[in-house]
């Protein structure tokens, strides 16, 4: 740690001549210059959830990147404000699914000035069967965003897990994202980990009242398929 020594302002004399019945007065002395405030750090940058290699593709302007959150509509919040990559994660628990969405730029527009992406999941689960049956997930049909250099956030999304009766372990959700209008094709993909959750069972004579359904935001449609085993 650096530590600031206070300044001390010492009055330096020198001797002159003395002339026939003449003095010199001696010149005024400086004032004692002020102390310099101490730098000040600059802040620390918000750190950005790793990104893995795989979760990212890009070609031909055309890019796509996978990320999974556990609340699809405090993530789409989020977005809007620019801290929608705060909530990003990989890892859950039973009963708790995690939500997969596609951010893309630089798709190409059609004749009428619309964008036209869609999506097929495959996920391989722990025991290396194969759900595939999420096919065409639409993540973009309409007018072209504006800026082809910005990311946007795909209108679809997954959401996967499992209950109480697992099967936990990783599950590779691999994304293959086609714009169709400039016939490019990429390939992302995460590998997310669930573990079983924790027993709590409510007290005897007591009824859990039912979670009221969350407001939905303006923006991506949110998934409504419940998770797939």
């Amino acid at each position: 740690m650096v530590r600031l020594l206070p300044v001390i302002a010492v009055a330096l004399l020198s001797a002159s001549p003395v002339l026939a019945q003449k003095t010199t007065k001696p010149a005024p002395a400086k004032p004692a210059a002020k102390p310099k405030p101490p730098a000040t750090k600059p802040k620390p940058k918000t750190q950005l959830a790793t990104i893995s290699p795989l979760s990212h593709d890009e070609k031909n302007g055309f890019s796509v990147l996978q990320v999974a959150v556990p609340d699809s509509a405090k993530f789409i919040a989020g977005w809007k404000v620019g801290a929608g990559g705060e909530s990003a994660t990989t890892k859950t628990v039973a009963n708790r699914p995690l939500f997969t969405f596609l951010i893309f730029r630089g798709c190409k527009a059609n004749a009428q000035g619309n964008c036209d992406i869609v999506a097929d999941f495959a996920i391989t689960r722990p025991d290396g069967t194969i759900n595939d049956e999420n096919k065409g997930v639409v993540v973009w049909n309409k007018t072209a965003p504006t800026d082809p250099k910005k990311p946007y956030l795909g209108d679809g999304a997954l959401g996967y897990g499992v209950d109480d009766e697992g099967p936990f372990g990783d599950y590779r959700v691999v994304a293959t994202v086609t714009d169709r209008v400039a016939g490019t094709t990429l390939t992302t993909e995460q590998t997310l980990t669930i573990a079983a959750g924790k027993a709590t069972p409510a007290k005897s004579g007591e009824t859990k009242p039912a979670d009221p359904a969350p407001a939905k935001p303006e923006g991506p449609d949110l998934p409504t398929e419940p998770p797939a085993k």
